[in-house]
């Protein structure tokens, strides 16, 4: 069951490969710190437009087929994993503790115990501290890539946020811990008021932890390419551990993997173009221009030959 679990976490990874986004130009220097907020309008239209492009319809076609695939045995892979977990000695609960508090809110809550401790690998404080740990590198070590790598995980991060709520009080699926039916009942559509008041009834897919932890991964793999070697494996490790211990505690279905993946991977590939479309433009412009390339002609001859790509 382990092996299977593992490698339904990991399959929808491989749709990387099929999703053609431009690549990131070379940073040269640090972007202004107000285009984290009106690089945003660009971002999210970039996003969407290459999001359903033609030529990301083999990507879609994977994720699709793995979200089915994986609904059609929620249920089993559910109550296989608890299992599982139980067999591995790891709590079937959220031991989570909070640690701040403002008025009702839980502010901070920190991991009591393994499974906690892996649940947490996907919590928005240990995003947050990543991204600020590279912004104030950058910005208090005059370092460019580090700092712009911050701003566009806080810039990928907003974005995200707001994409993901928006599918998720759309859907209303149920959680596996709140499941009134094998797989979880859709109310699609709740209220605000009944979204907020019970939100383990309405708020499967995506899962936003694995959407974060994805669009992380991304952003920074995107600005540090030279160590893509080994980011790209830990982050294939790293989610499927998060994924595992989010099913085992009854947070998330498996098939609420897929969807996450794609977008945390699609929103963070366009947020490394933010502060940088001109970068973009430059190159697209300068590909629409007429080059002179030398040639020979078939008796011999050297020729200069003007071609212009289309």
């Amino acid at each position: 069951m382990k092996y299977i679990i593992a490698l339904l976490i990991c399959l929808p990874l491989t749709a990387q490969a099929y999703f053609r986004l431009d690549p990131a130009p070379p940073h040269t220097e640090k972007v202004e710190f107000k285009k984290l907020f009106t690089d945003m309008p660009d971002t999210t239209w970039h996003f969407l437009k290459r999001s359903f492009a033609r030529d990301s319809i083999p990507g879609w076609a994977l994720i699709l087929t793995t979200s089915w695939a994986t609904y059609y045995y929620d249920a089993d892979i559910y109550e296989g994993t608890q299992r599982t977990g139980r067999r591995w000695g790891l709590s079937n609960f959220d031991k989570t503790r909070t640690v701040w508090k403002v008025g009702q809110y839980d502010i901070l809550r920190l991991p009591s115990d393994t499974n906690s401790a892996l649940y947490f690998l996907g919590d928005g404080w240990l995003h947050l501290g990543t991204a600020a740990a590279m912004l104030g590198t950058g910005y208090f070590g005059d370092h460019v890539r580090p700092y712009n790598t911050g701003l566009q995980l806080f810039h990928g991060m907003t974005i995200s946020t707001v994409v993901s709520q928006i599918i998720k009080r759309s859907t209303g699926r149920e959680v596996p811990s709140d499941r009134t039916e094998p797989r979880g009942k859709w109310r699609p559509f709740p209220s605000p008021k009944a979204y907020d008041a019970n939100t383990a009834k309405y708020d499967a897919i995506p899962s936003g932890h694995i959407m974060t932890a994805t669009l992380v991964f991304t952003i920074i793999r995107g600005n540090y390419p030279e160590h893509n070697w080994w980011l790209f494996p830990t982050e294939i490790i790293y989610l499927s551990a998060l994924g595992f211990s989010m099913v085992n505690n009854g947070v998330h279905w498996v098939s609420d993997y897929p969807l996450g993946i794609a977008i945390g991977y699609m929103i963070g590939k366009s947020s490394l173009r933010m502060g940088r479309q001109k970068d973009f433009e430059n190159e697209q412009k300068e590909a629409r221009n007429w080059n002179l390339v030398p040639s020979f002609s078939s008796e011999g001859v050297p020729t200069i030959n003007a071609v212009k790509a289309f």
